[in-house]
């Protein structure tokens, strides 16, 4: 049932960057209610500090397949100097109780498409794209041809690199905005998402672009992309509004 509330425990915290955190939480589900998500969908976390209420979402990071097969429900947080769930996960101890709301969002992938799908991301903008892998692989086998594009200020802030990499005929580029220099081979760019457009060969009749994570940079793409003839249905945005985190 979309939009359901869960209570939740946490059951991990890992260190993915310099300010990255990976939450896992196992979820606790009654007869009248099950949690399922469709890949690109994203929670409200829940929690009381200080008695007030405070509400979070996040992308979903792992797979519907990976959440049934192990029972753990993983985001990824960026940590944010003296933001309020910075500060609580940082410090909290597995077994931390709240709640989850949910699933919500249609940033998810169709079956087929028709040309080449660009899936672009800042930040933890690239965690509903780690959840789509397995769609990811079945398109690339149908010869749908994919690029992923990732942009971060430095490299010790990127994330799930090493997830993707497990698509052999993904094509990625990771862009970082605030390195002096950049490691070509290892598809490095300098500057941000939108600055490689011009490289990507779009074709505004068939191609479809998807954007997440900071709202300033959908913005800017959004712009770029209908200058180029791309039309609405062609460009799936989900952003990232930011809270205090």
């Amino acid at each position: 049932m979309p939009g359901s509330l869960f209570s939740a425990k946490l059951y991990k915290t890992e260190q993915l960057s310099a300010n990255t955190l990976q939450l896992s939480f196992e979820l606790v589900q009654d007869e009248g209610a099950s949690f399922n998500f469709i890949a690109g969908q994203f929670v409200q976390l829940q929690f009381e500090m200080d008695g007030k209420l405070h509400k979070r979402s996040y992308s979903i990071a792992n797979a519907p397949e990976d959440y049934k097969a192990t029972g753990l429900l993983q985001v990824a947080l960026s940590l944010v100097s003296g933001g309020v769930a910075s500060g609580l996960f940082q410090k909290a101890p597995a077994g931390t109780e709240l709640s989850i709301s949910g699933p919500f969002g249609a940033l998810t992938l169709p079956d087929t498409f028709p040309g080449q799908l660009l899936l672009v991301g800042t930040g933890t903008g690239i965690a509903p794209y780690r959840s789509m892998i397995p769609q990811l692989k079945t398109l690339s086998d149908k010869g749908t041809a994919i690029t992923v594009v990732k942009g971060f200020r430095y490299r010790e802030e990127s994330i799930y690199s090493e997830d993707f990499a497990q698509l052999p005929n993904l094509k990625y580029r990771t862009c970082l905005s605030r390195e002096s220099t950049v490691n070509t081979a290892n598809h490095e760019y300098t500057g941000h998402v939108q600055d490689q457009f011009d490289a990507l060969n779009l074709n505004p009749e068939n191609d479809v672009v998807y954007l997440c994570g900071n709202p300033g940079m959908i913005d800017d793409c959004v712009t770029l992309l209908r200058d180029r003839g791309l039309s609405p249905r062609q460009i799936k945005r989900e952003k990232y509004v930011y809270s205090g985190h």
